[in-house]
């Protein structure tokens, strides 16, 4: 998107909170709905509010991220990301703050220009009806993402002014029917193929928004799975909260296939043959996989229509940008992933480990890296001639030369060697222990069993020994180090300019639709049917190249005749993988109930590194922000009942103070979420 131009939306960018008079300012809705090109400015704009630091440019896949239970940030309960990490959000965090006026903000403007255009008084042209469809669009994924993370909520339709601020929260399902509305309209009016030109940056077509319908009533059906057929104990609360609760689970899939068959039969979509080209450092303008895409292409400044998800994401000082890696994988999640997926080409473009350090702006010869490396500076040293070597080349006239190099000398290794799971080094490849990065023990146990030569035993008890001192425990107030954890690399980019970058937010990837529709043919018992759909994802994942340019890989291998349960936890647990660190972390953790999101975060508590550094920290007093996460908040053995209280809290986070402060139709205790 080329750096847009909102001086027409003057006056409209209001929050409702703030509003005191009416926000149409007529000298301005007459110029800006004038003509088809001056609307197309407004709806550009639109289309900038969804990428400002509230929405997709930074905070909805950073929190996303931060609270799915796959995250690692600084432990420190005061900071708004480390509440989302341990699930201790206040009502007045101001992250959520930010996600609710940022939203709130673009849905009131595309009230303003749905107003507009569907006036009488407008101007008429051939695009109108499709503008309007467009701005719906945008406002049903609005309401979706807010749905998504508080439920019900304020159901704001109408352009807000002073008359209409107090608007009471709505129930879950008024606000799902509005979402329907919302979408089914749009795509009546929507091109039967997206755009996507300067004129329109990110316009959706027909199929986007029955792929956001697919995938709503696939959200719907997961939950119900969950109340209905899981045992779960968050389904009481969700049946006082949403009596529909009480539907079969089937309804819902069956109308997710209904649209899904209709984005299929489009035939507008596919996967990007090649994962690396989405995720290599220059993200892709254009691409058959974007069913949502934002343009933040040229646009390095604090207006609308930025992307600040390389500063978020990325580890410090890695590109001439300014980056702070905030939002880290935590070990568990990595361990598992690499264990599992193996020589997977997705790896090493979703999560990063080594890079050259920028200083000034420019890449310098120091190398960086993180867990699982560990690194030591050496100084070699090699002969050069002098500035005029003799003919004889004597020896006398070299002179020795003293070079820094940085090189790995240890590393967690992942690679199974059984055929299992397991290799020399550790029983479980998905879950290094903290025993065996000693290895004492281990090796000696080989080297008596006569697996291993004394040489092989002597050489792997250097490495491990310091593998162990690197991550086997938590660090003192002195030897602290951020990178004892691997960070996210989607967001890598060297075109940035402070902390802003040079390329677009994929919101919704077909990969993504694929693996919900796989999810909803497996709950109707077309297990081969989503086996395929999963399987269209594995193989694009298998041929695409590795950091060294490499194809063809083995992992990760195809899948067939798993049973309908089985099929059920794989796909769950790729979803994890495959759209890592992008929009729906959150979402996806949450989907099937409090049992199966407490399986995520006790991954995270029974990784034995994990585990072990946070015991040492326990045993030996440290209050470092630089610590592991526990779940339930730090509680040790916890009952089911402290583990039932912490996940139904965290099904939905809280509704900000800031709405109760300005809305007078809200109950600060009636209406705030479960919890809270």
């Amino acid at each position: 998107m080329k750096k847009i131009s909102i001086c027409l939306l003057s006056g409209l960018l209001l929050l409702s909170s703030c509003l005191d008079e009416d926000p149409k300012y007529m000298t301005d809705s007459q110029v800006a709905f004038s003509s088809e090109q001056s609307a197309q400015t407004v709806l550009n704009g639109l289309y900038g509010l969804m990428a400002v630091q509230g929405s997709f440019a930074q905070l909805l896949p950073e929190i996303n991220t931060e609270a799915s239970g796959l995250c690692w940030t600084s432990y420190d309960m005061s900071v708004n990301r480390s509440q989302y990490v341990n699930g201790v959000i206040p009502v007045e965090n101001e992250f959520n703050n930010l996600v609710w006026g940022a939203v709130y903000q673009a849905i009131n403007n595309c009230n303003i220009f749905i107003d507009e255009l569907s006036s009488p008084e407008c101007a008429d042209w051939d695009s109108k009806a499709n503008m309007i469809a467009q701005a719906k669009f945008l406002r049903g994924v609005c309401y979706y993402q807010l749905y998504t993370l508080y439920g019900g909520v304020p159901l704001r339709i109408e352009p807000t002014t002073s008359e209409n601020t107090n608007i009471p929260r709505a129930s879950r399902q008024e606000v799902i029917d509005q979402i329907i509305k919302d979408w089914s309209e749009a795509a009546r009016d929507l091109d039967d193929k997206s755009k996507l030109t300067s004129g329109a940056p990110t316009a959706p077509c027909k199929a986007s928004a029955w792929a956001y319908l697919a995938k709503l009533y696939w959200l719907m059906g997961c939950n119900s799975w969950a109340v209905n057929e899981n045992g779960d104990p968050w389904g009481e609360q969700l049946r006082k909260e949403w009596p529909e609760m009480n539907t079969d689970p089937k309804a819902y899939f069956r109308q997710a296939k209904v649209y899904g068959d209709s984005v299929f039969q489009a035939g507008v979509f596919k996967l990007e043959p090649n994962f690396r080209t989405l995720f290599g450092g220059n993200r892709l303008p254009i691409s058959d996989e974007f069913v949502f895409v934002i343009d933040a292409t040229m646009n390095t400044t604090e207006n609308v229509g930025y992307n600040s998800l390389h500063w978020t994401f990325s580890p410090q000082n890695c590109s001439p940008g300014e980056t702070w890696g905030r939002a880290q994988p935590n070990k568990a999640f990595y361990n598992w992933a690499m264990g599992t997926y193996q020589d997977d080409p997705r790896l090493d473009a979703t999560f990063m480990t080594s890079w050259y350090k920028y200083v000034n702006g420019t890449e310098s010869t120091e190398f960086q890296v993180s867990y699982p490396n560990v690194y030591q500076r050496t100084v070699k040293y090699h002969m050069e001639y002098g500035p005029l070597p003799p003919p004889n080349q004597d020896i006398n006239d070299w002179h020795e030369v003293a070079d820094t190099v940085y090189a790995i000398v240890a590393t967690i290794d992942y690679k199974i060697t059984d055929g299992k799971k397991g290799n020399i080094m550790f029983d479980d490849v998905t879950n290094p222990d903290c025993d065996t990065l000693k290895m004492e023990k281990r090796l000696g146990d080989l080297y008596a069993a006569g697996t291993i030569s004394a040489d092989l035993r002597d050489s792997l008890y250097r490495v491990d020994s310091i593998l162990y001192d690197a991550f086997g425990r938590t660090k003192g107030s002195n030897d602290w180090n951020i990178n004892d954890w691997p960070y996210f690399g989607k967001y890598m980019t060297t075109s940035c300019s402070g902390r802003y970058a040079d390329n677009n937010l994929y919101v919704y990837r077909y990969a993504d639709f694929l693996l919900l529709m796989a999810d909803v043919e497996n709950e109707l018992g077309n297990t081969g049917v989503a086996e395929g759909y999963v399987n269209e994802v594995l193989t694009r994942a298998r041929q695409s190249t590795d950091s060294e340019g490499n194809a063809n890989h083995t992992y990760p291998l195809n899948i067939s005749g798993k049973s309908q349960n089985e099929l059920r936890e794989y796909i769950f647990m790729e979803r994890l993988f495959e759209l890592a660190a992008e929009y729906d972390g959150f979402i996806d953790t949450r989907r099937r109930g409090v049992n199966w999101r407490r399986k995520i975060l006790e991954m995270n508590n029974n990784d034995k590194i994990t585990s072990a550094c946070f015991h040492y920290g326990e045993s030996h007093g440290y209050q470092s922000p630089w610590r592991e996460y526990w779940y339930p908040t730090d509680i040790e053995n916890a009952s089911d009942a402290q583990w039932n209280e912490f996940l139904i809290k965290n099904q939905l986070v809280p509704l900000p103070r800031m709405e109760f402060s300005s809305n007078n139709a809200l109950n600060s205790i009636t209406d705030q979420n479960y919890g809270y």
